[in-house]
């Protein structure tokens, strides 16, 4: 059983058909190419017009389709895109190019760590060395960097290219070992070791330099005898899939594709997400009829026993390299590995059994289904290695084997790995579950169970705030109008678009929690052009409404209503602004997910008293005023001032003419669906209206939630606001900006001093205020822009300049206006005319 869940995009589409591949094979020789030679380069003749062809549509993508163009067509279609590795490959073959990693047959590794990487992390330059006493690390992960073991690190060290001398040194001395290795098993005992000096020096007592060098090297092309392919046979092998895949498989920082097999000799099936998240996974595909594979893998062994608590290991059993039936090799013959490509799954089965009782893998062996759908997924013929990170990303990806199948150069990218995530840690101490239901308010039910990390690192400062966030998730979870299936996929979007690992792993688990289907997974997480019609608008809207919520059309909203009707459409937008909340939690914290995986949603209830309810009217603060020539320490961005102060104000002025999306509705109609203690004062504020009056059961936790952080930690009115409306114009929401000046005003700034500080704060000129509400500021701006960028060092300024505790605040506010600001954005909400705040200020009681 196979499920393949995360499917990228440039995979889709490639597989060929078993029955277009039989036919290609089988007439091979009656296919033909036209060479330069033979008028490629005449403009006038067929083959001009064959490369016109290939112009005026997509390129011929890999697979028996090359076969009708020459290589220099194939090239001239290719001009100006990325050539797909198979494609490379294939060119390389039909021009008699050299089986070798050094012609680029197979490709070079992809890491996303590099010796780069490593200088800039430890603050050396690239064009020096890294000696022992600074690296920032274990000792033991130099060491293994170390690889000339000289005491210091350089680019050397981390060059695993075909040009480096010790690469080049290592992969001669594999070669020879295979020849000496008469079990092909990677290993060699005394007596194998014996017999074969026995077999050189014949009846002499010692052997000479030339009888080792001919035992090892034999004369001519560098294959053993009989091992030698033909183009056909290579060409065959490769669409065939049997010396690499036709599909790209994942890029560096893509999501690794999930899936689900059964280990060799039984037991329960084995899914990729199900070790995401806890430590890095090494992914070693490999077969039983690669002599390179099998003369490697003692390797992978030997880094899997030193690597052992920091990954987990997993091989996946793929498609026969050298079968008797395709490029067929006399070595293979010598050694006992002498099968045909095997064409069920029970066949497959039964040669990865004479695989693992050659090799005794101590990890998991998963066999492959016969279509190769895992194979082909991560590009994993004939042999090839991934590293995926704890948010299930590619953090390398290794050449196509056997040039490119590197055990050692997989794992000091794992070390690298290592290195990287020990210093992302989060950023603020998470109490454990013990620890943390401790800090949390009363509870009359539900404690005692596993706790978000969220939860248990809001809690460490805001305890009755993150209490009042488990209620929260648990209604977005639950209680939600939108169907379960639906609401789940839509989440994924959102994870999906602020690059948040947490959320997706989440959203995937309520998927399978709601009975969505692996094939439905699949789609969800592959190419959004495949994403079913059904569903398209809902998860298009989900995706603008996180990265482009001003983009998003009158017409998209009408179409999502009609379909859905008010009450669902307005609960999607809800959903949008709380993931968006979340995923800034959740990053900005550099949060974890949990030890046993994503969890099911928490229901508590916390005792009487423990949140706010009720609406708070702050107390007038002081009232701060601008410096005159104070030191401007933020960098200026390009197109920070690029929309002028006055242009602002146009906007504004246009949107209180905005008609809204959806019908406004009134405070009686409002009145009657909310807590009596949030009924006792009347609103005009057209957002609280709006999210009540549609809503009620998704806003009013999330209202408890804002009183309560409230109540728990006041803040300083006008520095708020004035980050509020950073981000208000760092996603040009206008609705809220216009509250931001209203909030201005209703914490004691005159009009005039409204826009003084507020056309200060449009500048690139931020002198007139403290240097540490510059730095939030700057903050600020980056949370709202792209969250996924942000850095402990980011976290840790915030707190340096404003402790911990009110960090930890200013942080949540941050985190909340991204809430506030999708609504906004969602319905497109008209701003009121007048200042519906008054003397009671109502902004943090949405």
């Amino acid at each position: 059983m196979t499920r393949n869940e995360n499917v990228n995009p440039r995979q889709r589409g490639r597989t060929v058909s078993v029955i277009l591949l039989a036919a290609v094979v089988m007439s091979f020789d009656s296919i033909t190419w036209r060479s330069s030679a033979s008028g490629c380069d005449d403009d006038s003749g067929p083959a001009r017009a064959a490369v016109s062809e290939l112009h005026a549509s997509e390129p011929p993508p890999p697979g028996p389709e090359l076969l009708k163009y020459s290589p220099e067509q194939i090239e001239a279609a290719y001009e100006g895109k990325e050539i797909p590795e198979a494609v490379a490959m294939y060119l390389v073959i039909v021009r008699d190019g050299q089986l070798d990693g050094t012609h680029g047959w197979f490709g070079p590794a992809k890491s996303r760590f590099s010796w780069q990487w490593l200088a800039d992390k430890n603050g050396v330059p690239a064009d020096g060395a890294l000696p022992k006493d600074k690296f920032q690390g274990d000792p033991t992960i130099f060491k293994m960097l170390d690889r000339d073991r000289d005491d210091s690190i350089s680019g050397s060290d981390l060059d695993w290219s075909d040009n480096n001398p010790w690469v080049r040194q290592s992969y001669m001395i594999g070669r020879m070992f295979r020849r000496i290795d008469p079990s092909g098993d990677g290993k060699l005992t005394t007596e194998e070791w014996q017999a074969f000096f026995e077999k050189i020096a014949g009846d002499s007592d010692t052997i000479r330099a030339e009888q080792l060098r001919d035992a090892l090297i034999p004369p001519g092309n560098g294959f053993s005898p009989g091992d030698m392919p033909s183009k056909e046979t290579l060409i065959k092998g490769l669409m065939a899939g049997e010396i690499g895949s036709l599909q790209e498989g994942p890029d560096v920082d893509e999501l690794a594709p999930d899936f689900e097999l059964r280990p060799l000799g039984g037991g329960e099936p084995i899914r990729l997400s199900d070790r995401i998240g806890k430590k890095p996974v090494v992914l070693v595909f490999g077969n039983f009829t690669c002599g390179p594979f099998r003369s490697t893998y003692p390797a992978v062994e030997a880094v899997r026993e030193r690597q052992k608590d920091n990954a987990d290991f997993l091989m996946v059993y793929v498609r026969e390299a050298h079968p008797t039936d395709g490029w067929a090799m006399k070595s293979n013959d010598k050694v006992g590995v002498s099968v045909a490509q095997p064409t069920t799954f029970e066949e497959r089965h039964a040669v990865a059994e004479q695989c693992a009782a050659k090799l005794n893998p101590s990890m998991p062996l998963l066999v492959d289904d016969i279509n190769d759908t895992v194979g082909n997924a991560y590009s994993g013929m004939p042999a090839r290695l991934y590293v995926i990170d704890t948010n299930g990303r590619v953090a390398y990806k290794s050449g196509r084997g056997p040039f490119g199948f590197k055990p050692e150069e997989m794992e000091q990218a794992l070390l690298m790995l290592t290195l990287e995530e020990a210093n992302a840690k989060p950023t603020v101490a998470i109490s454990d579950d013990v620890e943390g239901w401790r800090l949390l308010p009363k509870v009359i039910s539900g404690s005692g169970q596993p706790l978000p990390s969220w939860a248990r690192a809001v809690a460490t400062h805001l305890p009755r705030t993150a209490a009042a966030m488990l209620e929260l998730d648990f209604a977005h979870r639950t209680k939600s109008p939108v169907d379960p299936i639906l609401r789940a996929k839509m989440r994924w979007v959102i994870a999906n678009a602020n690059h948040c690992g947490y959320s997706q792993a989440y959203a995937i688990a309520d998927l399978r929690r709601a009975g969505a289907s692996a094939a439905e997974i699949t789609t969800l997480t592959g190419d959004p052009n495949a994403w079913p019609e059904a569903d398209r608008k809902c998860l298009e809207f989900a995706r603008l409404l996180t990265v482009a919520a001003p983009t998003i059309s009158d017409e998209m909203f009408e179409d999502l209503r009609t379909q859905f009707g008010n009450k669902q459409v307005a609960s999607m937008v809800l959903l949008a602004a709380y993931g968006n909340f979340q995923d800034r939690i959740v990053l900005g914290l550099n949060l974890p997910i949990e030890a046993h995986g994503p969890l099911a949603p928490l229901d508590v209830e916390f005792a009487e008293g423990a949140l706010q309810i009720a609406s708070l009217i702050p107390p007038p603060g002081e009232v701060p005023t601008l410096s005159g020539a104070g030191e401007d320490v933020i960098p200026d961005e390009a197109d920070w001032a690029a929309i002028s102060f006055d242009e602002l104000q146009t906007r504004l002025a246009q949107q209180r003419d905005r008609k809204p999306r959806l019908p406004i509705p009134s405070w009686e109609d409002v009145r009657g669906k909310l807590p009596p203690a949030m009924a006792t004062r009347p609103t005009r504020i057209v957002w609280s209206l709006m999210t009540y009056g549609y809503a009620a059961e998704l806003q009013i936790p999330w209202s408890v939630a804002t009183r309560t952080m409230w109540a728990e930690r006041p803040g300083n009115r006008v520095f708020e606001e004035s980050l509020f409306w950073i981000q208000t114009r760092t996603i040009e929401c206008n609705y809220c900006m216009g509250h931001c000046e209203m909030l201005l005003e209703v914490a004691g700034l005159d009009k005039n001093q409204v826009a003084d500080r507020t056309r200060q704060l449009a500048s690139n000129d931020w002198s007139a205020f403290p240097l540490e509400e510059q730095r939030a500021y700057a903050y600020a701006r980056k949370l709202s822009k792209a969250p996924w960028t942000l850095t402990a060092e980011d976290y840790r300024t915030l707190e340096q300049d404003l402790g911990p505790e009110k960090a930890m605040s200013t942080f949540w506010w941050l985190c909340r206006g991204l809430y506030m600001t999708r609504i906004s954005d969602g319905f497109q909400l008209p701003l009121e005319r007048e200042n519906v705040f008054g003397e009671a200020p109502q902004q943090k009681n949405k």
